[in-house]
């Protein structure tokens, strides 16, 4: 069986260990002078002949730890009985008017698209519960009504 370097990956028919860079390395006479050359007391091959067996090595298990879950806040109110004014748009419409917004601005201060107030606006979208409270609180008005 031919024996090549490890290290140029030479054939040649003797090689050396040496030390190169914390790797031990099979490598050819050439090569030989870029590390620093390894012996293997015969006496240690000798009295260990299980040396290529398996090391098992177990770690203890580390133990997941999951954090509590965390109750959900109750509401003082209840959205199920929560109903929007009928005539939402025109609230929502002349409020803006009356701070001088546009919709845009408007959009930017609720966080929403310019797009869905304006069609809040023009009564074709009800806006959520959460998006009507943002309203009440910038414009100003009350849009929420209890059933």
């Amino acid at each position: 069986m031919p024996k090549y370097c490890e290290m140029c990956g030479k054939e040649v028919s003797k090689l050396t260990r040496v030390r190169v860079a914390s790797a031990i390395l099979n490598v050819c006479d050439s090569c030989q002078k870029f590390g620093t050359p390894v012996d293997i007391p015969h006496q240690l091959a000798m009295q260990s002949p299980h040396i290529n067996q398996e090391i098992v090595v177990k770690l203890p298990e580390r133990k997941v730890i999951v954090p509590p879950a965390k109750p959900k806040p109750k509401k003082s109110e209840d959205i199920e009985r929560l109903q929007i004014d009928p005539d939402f748009a025109a609230l929502v419409r002349n409020a803006r008017a009356r701070l001088s917004l546009t919709q845009d601005e408007l959009a930017a201060k609720v966080l929403e698209r310019k797009n869905v107030i304006a069609s809040i606006e023009r009564g074709d979208l009800l806006p959520e519960i959460k998006t009507a409270r943002k309203l009440e609180k910038v414009l100003g008005i009350k849009l929420l009504t209890e059933e």
